[in-house]
């Protein structure tokens, strides 16, 4: 299909300036460019989820007024590439719809024909949370009105209550990191438990120094010497620590929580890891130790579906199926992938 015929230059003809962004595994911009390649058919997704592009929209009318958000989920073919008849039906009838009047006009039908596409998605509340926060922050728009009670708590956790905190206010402090990062590399350790789970939910979109990786991770380290140890708070931190470019401390951590007994038993912790960390288990080792504590703590059902969706990333493949066809790996894993690759065998 020409670059005239893509959702991109229909959107661009309706009078909006858009922005493209992936809500997949994280949130982050996609360029003009590459989604226009993938537009086209020519190029992959590059960050697939589950087989699918998971993308979020930016619609801004050129001629002021507030942003249109647009979160639509693309099947992907087994090349990752756009399936073209999945959107077609759609480009037909927006380049009708649109041809009716300006922007301002169009965009409840257009809104209409969205919800009848099959292609709208409704991103989990942290995902929506942190959408609103980043995008905020690229428009230079102010943050939420929540942000200065979250604020507040930071500053003294231990003599506010952290229960009313709005989510929002929370991804407002995680999309501003940067700015505010002598304040969480001072109380990231005091936080309530589920303040810092939902804050490490929203940390996951950014690019984390190595200074604040590492006070996550002592917090982590910290909750795993209790009796009582909540391994959503460990979970938590795999997820904050995944788009940091502090690659040797994050996988440092990854393998030491998979050779630790609990949490590497944990399914939430292992998941974590492998729907977050994907990039780290292009390394052997840790693609080997992952795959086989996965294939002793989860049922065949998490494992397909998590095995299922890192097969379809080329260099992550080839590292866990040097893992899986490994003479000498563990029975449990030759059931799992055995079950995984022909379905379970039937007994008499």
């Amino acid at each position: 299909m020409s670059e005239s015929g893509t959702l991109s230059a229909l959107i661009e003809q309706a009078d909006f300036k858009l922005r493209w962004f992936d809500l997949g595994r994280r949130l982050q911009s996609v360029s003009k460019s590459t989604a226009a390649a993938f537009e086209a058919g020519q190029a992959s997704w590059p960050h697939p989820y589950l087989r699918q592009a998971w993308t979020g929209l930016l619609l801004q009318p050129n001629e002021g007024g507030e942003p249109i958000v647009w979160f639509l989920r693309f099947p992907l073919d087994e090349q990752g590439k756009l399936q073209l008849q999945a959107r077609d039906g759609l480009l037909r009838a927006l380049a009708q719809e649109l041809k009716q009047g300006p922007a301002s006009e169009s965009a409840a039908q257009l809104d209409q024909l969205l919800q009848q596409s099959g292609l709208l998605f409704t991103p989990s509340t942290e995902r929506q949370a942190a959408f609103h926060s980043q995008t905020a922050v690229l428009l230079g728009r102010q943050a939420s009105e929540h942000y200065e009670s979250v604020l507040r708590y930071f500053g003294d956790p231990e003599n506010h209550r952290w229960d009313n905190l709005a989510l929002q206010g929370i991804a407002d402090l995680a999309a501003r990191w940067e700015k505010e990062s002598a304040l969480l590399l001072r109380q990231v350790g005091k936080i309530a438990a589920p303040v810092f789970i939902s804050l490490c939910h929203c940390l996951e979109n950014q690019p984390l120094d190595y200074r604040l990786a590492s006070a996550i991770i002592e917090r982590a380290e910290r909750e795993l010497t209790t009796d009582t140890a909540d391994i959503s708070v460990v979970a938590a931190a795999v997820r904050a620590l995944s788009h940091s470019p502090a690659t040797g401390l994050r996988q440092a951590f990854i393998q030491s929580l998979l050779a630790e007994s609990d949490s590497s038993q944990n399914k939430e912790v292992l998941a974590a890891i492998g729907s977050r960390c994907h990039q780290d288990l292009v390394k052997p080792e840790l693609a080997a130790l992952w795959v086989g504590k996965l294939a002793d703590s989860a049922d065949q059902q998490t494992f397909n579906l998590l095995l299922s969706d890192l097969m379809f990333i080329p260099q992550v493949r080839i590292a866990l199926l040097s893992a899986l066809r490994d003479p000498e790996r563990k029975e449990s894993l030759a059931v799992a992938f055995g079950n995984f690759l022909h379905g379970p065998k039937a007994t008499h």
